[in-house]
């Protein structure tokens, strides 16, 4: 896993990075202005506040995201919500950033922590709900990490997935992609078997929707955007993911487009008498 560690953190250059966060909003940076940092996922902040509609129905949620990179997920929930966020990744250098830009926005009610998925370090039936979005891809043994889901969720709870799966055409993926420099570190599973290992885990699955023509379409954007030099504020993917991210947003767009990957969003429950 060093050698994942290191895919996520080289590029980062902590003091630089939040002294520019700071000087570009003196009074704070919304959900919306961090975004081409913390939004990294495929989909973006939009995918992420259709992500949030399934943690609408708790009143005051403990919400854990794992994988959390940057945080951004759990802020747009903390902006629209009350919530108890816990933020779990396994590259303590994006939890130290995580936690400069919580204090930076005034989210105070997320906490973060550095660990493995695939252990959390945290007590059984504590959290009403736990997301992953885009981690399992970097999970060497995800099963792992969905029986550890289930046991942190009370029962009743939820596990929503936004993932990106193998396509039709899986040989076809071109490297370096945001996730992983090289094939040997990206670990996607199809649909199919992402649903296998989660009911093995012991959840229900209530739903399943197919993301990757909305994917596709706002990839397009995105490399339209790239490609005319917009950022805003300055802030640019390329601060987290280093020179490349131009080829990996390039790579990213062939494989929707030639079926080499898709993405989902997937909902499960805990069972009640679990």
């Amino acid at each position: 896993m060093t050698e994942l560690n290191d895919h996520y953190s080289q590029h980062l250059n902590y003091n630089q990075l939040i002294q520019q966060v700071a000087d570009s909003f003196p009074e704070g940076p919304t959900c919306f202005d961090l975004a081409p940092l913390d939004q990294l996922h495929i989909g973006g902040i939009k995918a992420s506040k259709q992500l949030l509609e399934h943690i609408k129905p708790y009143s005051h949620p403990r919400v854990l995201d794992v994988g959390a990179g940057l945080g951004g997920l759990l802020r747009l929930a903390a902006s629209e919500q009350e919530i108890d966020g816990v933020a779990l990744d396994f590259t303590h250098a994006f939890s130290q950033l995580n936690q400069a830009l919580n204090l930076l926005s005034g989210s105070e009610c997320i906490s973060v922590v550095s660990g493995d998925a695939q252990l959390l370090p945290f007590a059984s039936d504590y959290f009403d709900c736990v997301i992953f979005q885009h981690s399992l891809l970097n999970i060497p043994k995800p099963s792992e990490a969905l029986k550890e889901a289930l046991r942190v969720l009370k029962p009743g709870g939820r596990i929503v997935c936004h993932e990106v799966i193998k396509g039709q055409n899986p040989e076809a993926i071109e490297f370096p992609v945001p996730w992983a420099a090289r094939a040997e570190l990206s670990f996607l599973h199809c649909a199919q078997d992402i649903r296998r290992q989660i009911e093995s885990a012991g959840f229900e699955i209530s739903s399943c929707d197919d993301w990757t023509e909305q994917a596709l379409m706002w990839r397009a954007r995105q490399t339209g955007k790239e490609q005319s030099g917009q950022a805003r504020s300055g802030l640019s993917p390329a601060a987290v993911l280093g020179n490349q991210f131009a080829t990996m947003g390039k790579n990213v767009h062939q494989a929707l487009q030639n079926g080499a990957i898709g993405i989902i969003e997937l909902s499960a429950q805990k069972p009640q008498s679990r």
